[in-house]
């Protein structure tokens, strides 16, 4: 009776832990994606508008085209396992209606995709820009 008592408890306790280690792991992989959403930020901030219209940018204008697609390490968590996302990116024209200051208007998109378990879930940022 007490082995059962005792077997009982240890599963009880052993379920209670996993829990919190799932709940644990929800947040690592959420600051994961949000720390790497946050360097695509600054990196559409810094990019010069030169580089921006290049023909070979790496945020290449909306087109019927399927997006090009990059893998990208997001970070490693615990054991040193490493944590693969899919990256796209891509630029769209925004209309400036201001006949004063001609300005040319961007807004630079960054869509990360990725899986936890069997879910797939994307996140994404936009940065407007103006020249």
């Amino acid at each position: 009776m007490a082995l059962a008592l005792t077997s009982a408890l240890a599963l009880v306790i052993m379920r209670a832990s996993l829990l919190s280690i799932s709940g644990n792991q929800w947040t690592i992989m959420q600051t994961l994606t949000d720390a790497y959403l946050s360097r695509e930020s600054a990196l559409s901030n810094r990019l010069p508008f030169a580089d921006l219209t290049s023909a070979e940018s790496t945020w290449p204008e909306l087109a019927d085209d399927p997006l090009p697609e990059q893998t990208v390490t997001l970070g490693r968590v615990a054991g040193g396992h490493a944590v693969h996302g899919t990256l796209k990116r891509f630029r769209t024209s925004e209309v400036a209606s201001n006949a004063e200051a001609p300005l040319t208007v961007w807004r630079l998109h960054s869509i990360l995709s990725y899986r936890i378990g069997s879910q797939e879930y994307m996140k994404s940022r936009s940065t407007l820009r103006l020249q």
